[in-house]
């Protein structure tokens, strides 16, 4: 017998679910979310507080950021907690120091030193990219369904795209003109673009790369303590607006009566929680362990079912603050050798965490391990260490000298402590391991404009989805769009809510 019951029930606490539930609580809906065993962003050991993976807002150009941060009224805070960045990043690479500025003399002059030669089709380029941004600014503004399903949904996003820059698939831009595929300004553009996204880079469209480039450029944020803080703000406007979070709960399965989700059943306790949604804040591979038989596979016939790519591996590396090359930027993405695949040691993303009150600076890098890889060979990640730390050599100088600090969440080894020689050994081990490398996933049926993937709607009614596979080539803003369309859908269903967020909306607007 059921004990409580709820609008919406929430599984995760990813950004999106988070977003959503934020929102339907602010709308005057009875949420609950449960932790569904989501890892924090951060982790503990020897004393100190590590990130999981590198964090930078990318979405904080979107209007469709701009438009959530208005309505859960996290705009001071927001701008509170950022912190500027110039560069926005840099690309280094064998021969090559490129830094991404705003200020449009800085980049002009930029261009001169490192790609004379090119500055013409650049300045194309940029051109491209700000009516391209404008376009699809235009498109993200209005309420739409990401990715549309319904015959309405794909009325409503037909006519919003017909006259846009691009073609229906993200193609038709020719980005690069006749710039030689070997020039070092694809670089700059791509790489961003591949660690910005959660899809495959290789089924990133031109539009996509685009957009994750300008992201990076024009929009990219630091925020003050990263993303744990952002996580926690977003748990406290749940919290506010008279939310429930249960970050130790877990579902054990969807329950399911005739088609429809009527709720979850919990793990430990057996409790039945009712629900008029269920909302999955995870990939479709966990959602089948959760809901009945072949319930799904409607769904997979549809759009096909993800394959795993790549997995993302961080190395959180300390060094105290002189070590640190001046003018290092923030945000600093490293190709070894251009020639080779960006992917592995290769290429690396290098987040540069401001200096601590003891004169010390952590770098977390990050970089993407081929499927193959990982699986295939059972000592892959036992060297990975000491493959990126070569890497990183070559942006930072006698880097061997200066280490004090290594470690890694993912390659079950124990933290080095170089400074006093020896080893650490995590006090809770389950929370490391390669299984808690985040996955990359290929998607077999591109959406519309080749951003999307999986709508929010299953074939279980009720039952939707709210993850980073609704719109993976955008990352987080694609993340936000989930949210979002999520929070439409369950906000539609109740007319009287409807009608009084869009009177408020309305009102905010005046």
């Amino acid at each position: 017998m059921k004990r409580r019951h709820y609008d919406a029930v929430f599984l995760g606490t990813h950004t999106g679910p988070l977003v959503a539930a934020a929102l339907l609580a602010k709308r005057g809906f009875r949420v609950l979310v449960l932790g569904q065993g989501t890892l924090p962003p951060t982790y503990e050991i020897d004393g100190t507080s590590w990130p999981r993976r590198p964090h930078t807002f990318l979405a904080a150009h979107s209007p469709v950021a701009r438009r959530i941060i208005a309505e859960l009224a996290m705009g001071q805070v927001f701008r509170q907690r950022a912190i500027p960045m110039d560069p926005s990043f840099q690309l280094v690479a064998p021969g090559l120091r490129f830094d991404a500025t705003t200020d449009e003399i800085a980049r002009r002059r930029e261009l001169l030193r490192e790609m004379p030669e090119v500055r013409p089709v650049v300045d194309d380029f940029h051109e491209l990219a700000a009516r391209t941004q404008s376009d699809l600014d235009r498109l993200l503004v209005r309420d739409l369904s990401w990715p549309p399903e319904t015959f309405f949904e794909r009325r409503d996003f037909a006519r919003a795209t017909t006259h846009q820059s691009f073609d229906k698939k993200g193609g038709g831009l020719h980005l690069f003109g006749e710039l030689p595929q070997s020039h070092p300004f694809r670089l700059v553009v791509r790489a961003p673009a591949i660690f910005g996204s959660h899809a495959d880079p290789a089924q990133l469209t031109e539009l996509a790369q685009l957009r994750l480039y300008l992201a990076w450029w024009r929009g990219a944020a630091k925020i003050d303590e990263g993303e744990a803080w952002l996580r926690d703000a977003l748990v406290e406007k749940v919290q506010t607006y008279g939310g429930e979070i249960r970050e130790g709960a877990k579902a054990a399965r969807v329950l399911v009566k005739r088609g429809v989700a009527t709720g979850v059943e919990l793990a430990t306790s057996g409790e039945e929680v009712g629900a008029n949604y269920v909302i999955h804040g995870g990939g479709t591979d966990t959602l089948t362990r959760l809901v009945p038989g072949t319930s799904l596979r409607p769904l997979f016939e549809r759009y096909g079912e993800p394959t795993v790519r790549y997995y993302r591996y961080t190395l959180n590396v300390e060094l105290p603050t002189h070590a640190v090359p001046m003018g290092m930027a923030a945000d600093v993405f490293a190709v070894r050798d251009p020639r080779r695949p960006l992917g592995g040691s290769n290429l690396l993303r290098i987040d540069a965490r401001p200096p601590d009150d003891e004169g010390r600076r952590l770098l977390c890098i990050e970089t993407l391990l081929e499927r193959r890889a990982v699986e295939e060979s059972s000592n892959y990640l036992d060297g990975m260490r000491e493959r990126v730390l070569g890497s990183l050599a070559e942006v930072v100088p006698f880097l061997g000298d200066h280490i004090l600090r290594v470690d890694s969440p993912h390659d079950g080894r124990d933290l080095q402590d170089l400074a006093r020689r020896r080893y650490v050994a995590p006090s809770k081990p389950w929370g490391r391991g390669p299984r808690t490398m985040t996955p990359v996933h290929g998607f077999p049926a591109p959406g519309p404009l080749g951003l999307s993937a999986y709508p929010a709607r299953t074939p279980i009614k009720r039952l939707l989805l709210c993850s980073s596979q609704a719109v993976p080539a955008l990352g987080q803003e694609g993340e936000l769009l989930a949210a979002t369309t999520v929070a439409r859908l369950v906000t539609k269903s109740d007319r009287r809510k409807e009608r009084m967020r869009r009177g408020l909306w309305t009102k905010a607007e005046l």
